[in-house]
């Protein structure tokens, strides 16, 4: 099986801290599939998996590192 890694920056990942979509669940009570909605197009958020072809489903799994995290959440903030 060919598992595809889609990250330009993939090597500045691993200076900082990855999160799976079910870790930021059960930090921010929020539903897995919620924070795959939220994070799944972002810029900077590590897609691992196989794009699927004839008569395969495409599967990816998220990390999401925590400088998108903060960005995202920074973005998503009402303000005072």
């Amino acid at each position: 099986m060919n598992y595809v890694i889609d990250a330009p920056n993939a090597s500045k990942l691993l200076q900082e801290e990855v999160f799976t979509s079910d870790e930021l669940a059960k930090q921010m009570k929020l539903h897995p599939s919620t924070i795959r909605k939220i994070f799944s197009g972002e810029p900077g958020v590590l897609r691992i998996g196989h794009p699927g072809g004839p008569g395969r489903s495409q599967y990816f799994s998220l990390r999401i590192p925590a400088s998108v995290v903060e960005r995202v959440l920074g973005r998503m903030r009402v303000p005072a």
